[in-house]
């Protein structure tokens, strides 16, 4: 439970894009995770943080393994990587967007890709 006045943020930013890389970012340290990105329905990333070959890959990818798939969890291939993944998808505004962890255990993928989710909705609904 929250008290009023109480303030978990540690950095704020006035763009959107640059709260979602602090939020982002956060998940990735809290959860030792290698690179987390949200990117939008085409794959192109709105923000990411950690590896940004994995989140360009992983973010591009994601979109034409599951058109139609709400979650992913599993080892993605690429040209000479593998990545452990998972990814949800959320609306915003009517928009799909996506958000993809990699990295970590899955335990630690699911706490932060949820987390995240929920920071990318809080951040873009302002």
């Amino acid at each position: 439970m929250r008290t009023q006045g109480t303030e978990r943020r540690r950095r704020r930013a006035n763009m959107a894009t640059q709260a979602l890389r602090y939020q982002l970012q956060s998940c990735c340290e809290d959860g030792r995770i290698e690179a987390m990105v949200v990117a939008d329905g085409d794959g192109l990333p709105l923000a990411s943080s950690g590896d940004t070959f994995a989140c360009d890959e992983v973010a591009a990818r994601m979109v034409l393994v599951g058109p139609r798939i709400k979650e992913f969890n599993g080892t993605l291939l690429g040209a000479g990587h593998s990545w452990q993944v998972q990814m949800m998808k959320f609306e915003v505004d009517g928009s799909e967007l996506l958000v993809c962890a990699v990295g970590g255990t899955p335990e630690a993928r699911k706490r932060q890709l949820t987390r995240g989710a929920e920071g990318a909705l809080r951040i873009l609904a302002a």
